[in-house]
């Protein structure tokens, strides 16, 4: 006879469905306390890569602006973000996480707008805020009426992967010597996945975001760009089968997308992004930039999802 006792901190009781005849209930338990875990070696990278631009940046005295004039443009980046969440379709705490990820990029400068395509893969381990690990115990009772208890360390990470493709309409009549401004949308596709039986923050959404972008030219010739962007319709997906593990009769993929689409305005799913991005180093053909990004997701169906958090991105662009 073998139970499956949960030792999750301050996650609701709850049973999955049909498999909790298999699996049995979760339950709440107390955790056991850690030293916290760090980020990598990626964020001193980072901090390594921009003290180095700096220098190259200050070591450079002829600069080209042909880089910014190109019609074609691709675009390679690395960046570390750090995030919180919350999602209370498994428990009130909150979690944090380090995300590393990898950029790719491609924009089509034309003469009335800028269209432009973008893949993002990031991954990160998730941790409770507080900096403690999770814990479960596993109780097995054999034939005689012995009882045994085994600890095991609950690890949590989140993948995700996100497509973009957009254009932004130039606004000639509005510009100005050092200023320009573009308006546009949109197509973007992304999930966000975590693995194991605690899915926890796991989300996948299609939406017709509405965008906006504002350069402003600096002495140098340079521009600092500036964007916000909001989705405007949306097709969201949320753990399927009243937050079981899987669909029975289907694959998981299948079960996630089986029954659990949902259209979703503004007033349902929210998704604000800023982003403010500097070419530290411009030569005739390529560019050296930095990005950075806030955003701020929330869902509130079935339980309220809320995820925020700030993103640098080192990019190469030829």
């Amino acid at each position: 006879m073998t139970k499956i006792l949960g030792n999750i901190p301050a996650i609701k009781e709850c049973s999955i469905g049909p498999i909790k005849e298999v699996y049995g209930p979760i339950k709440v338990g107390s955790y056991a306390r850690k030293r916290p875990r760090g980020s990598t070696g990626w964020t001193s990278l980072m901090y390594m890569t921009l003290l180095l631009l700096t220098f190259c940046l200050q070591a450079q005295a002829q600069q080209s602006d042909g880089y910014l004039l190109k019609k074609n443009q691709f675009s390679v980046g690395i960046g570390v973000g750090y995030f919180k969440m919350v999602d209370f379709q498994f428990s009130p705490n909150l979690y944090q996480s380090v995300r590393k990820n990898l950029q790719l990029g491609y924009s089509n400068r034309w003469k009335k707008g800028i269209f432009s395509t973008k893949l993002n893969v990031f991954f990160g381990g998730l941790t409770l805020n507080s900096g403690s690990e999770l814990n479960f115990y596993l109780q097995e009772t054999d034939i005689y009426g012995v009882e045994t208890i085994n600890q095991e360390e609950i690890k949590l990470s989140q993948l995700g992967l996100n497509v973009e493709l957009g254009y932004l309409h130039k606004l000639s009549k509005l510009a100005s010597s050092n200023t320009m401004l573009y308006l546009g949308g949109s197509l973007e596709e992304c999930l966000i996945y975590t693995p194991g039986f605690l899915s926890m923050g796991t989300i996948n959404y299609g939406s017709l975001n509405a965008k906006a972008r504002f350069d402003y030219f600096l002495g140098n010739g340079k521009p600092i760009i500036l964007g916000l962007s909001f989705p405007i319709v949306s097709m969201v997906t949320r753990l399927p089968y009243h937050n079981a593990p899987n669909y029975p009769g289907k694959s998981g993929i299948q079960g996630f997308f089986t029954d659990n689409n949902h259209i979703e305005t503004l007033g349902h799913f929210q998704n604000f992004r800023f982003s403010a991005k500097y070419n530290w180093l411009v030569r005739k053909r390529v560019a050296l930039d930095i990005t950075y990004e806030a955003s701020w997701m929330h869902y509130n169906r079935p339980e309220h999802l809320t995820q925020m958090g700030n993103q640098l991105t080192l990019g190469f662009n030829f």
